[in-house]
């Protein structure tokens, strides 16, 4: 079983690039994710983690915001008949309207479909440790790596990584329990991302001998 986390990064440019609105960007981004979809599925892709902002993108201008809130609900309101759905994050940040939302497409998504879309939201390393001290803290006699996932946002380890934009850095997008995950950095702007793309990525991570710490076999 293969998880695989996307980092759909590059829209604002895109936009800037190719002369149209954020929302114009987004909304490519949101037909670009849908198809996205359609490629893991076949690739045997069992789980697709989508990191849909950090913590600090709240930040940004409330018109901002929402239009990225409204992009990746608009995929979910698309695609839930027929995959699984879930979400998790720093919740605490994200507007209620849009949890109400995210919440009635979960419970409303087809979760025998064999394939689950998961997005993490307000994605923030050090805010989700925090998270999880303040709400353990004092209630558990100690910490196990089992609590612990039950806890992350992230609940299972993320084989592969895939950032779009041309960063090549993780910011603060990196999955508390996938030490060993392997990442590929494409210098494409997300709603660019063809078909050939996504397989040079994951033909990229699934070439890497993975050794979990282990010498050479």
């Amino acid at each position: 079983m293969t998880n695989l986390m996307l980092l759909p990064d590059g829209m604002r440019r895109w936009s800037k690039n190719n002369g149209v609105s954020l929302d114009d960007g987004y909304k490519a981004m949101a037909d670009k994710l849908v198809e996205f979809m359609g490629w893991a599925r076949e690739d045997g892709i069992k789980t697709l983690y989508i990191t849909t902002s950090s913590a600090a993108n709240f930040s940004r201008p409330e018109p901002a915001v929402t239009t990225f809130l409204v992009a990746f609900n608009d995929v979910v309101q698309r695609t839930h008949d027929n995959c699984g759905f879930d979400f998790s994050g720093s919740l605490d940040l994200v507007p209620q309207q849009y949890l109400t939302e995210l919440e009635e497409l979960r419970d409303k998504s087809n979760k025998t479909s064999g394939f689950t879309l998961h997005y993490i939201m307000g994605m923030s390393l050090t805010k989700e440790v925090v998270q999880i001290f303040n709400k353990l803290n004092g209630k558990i006699p100690e910490l196990t790596e089992e609590i612990l996932a039950e806890n992350a946002y992230v609940p299972q380890q993320v084989d592969f990584l895939i950032r779009t934009g041309g960063a090549i850095r993780m910011s603060s997008f990196f999955p508390l329990l996938s030490p060993y995950a392997e990442l590929h950095f494409s210098p494409v702007l997300f709603p660019d991302m063809t078909r050939a793309d996504y397989d040079t990525a994951l033909g990229d991570l699934r070439r890497r001998e993975r050794r979990y710490g282990n010498y050479p076999a």
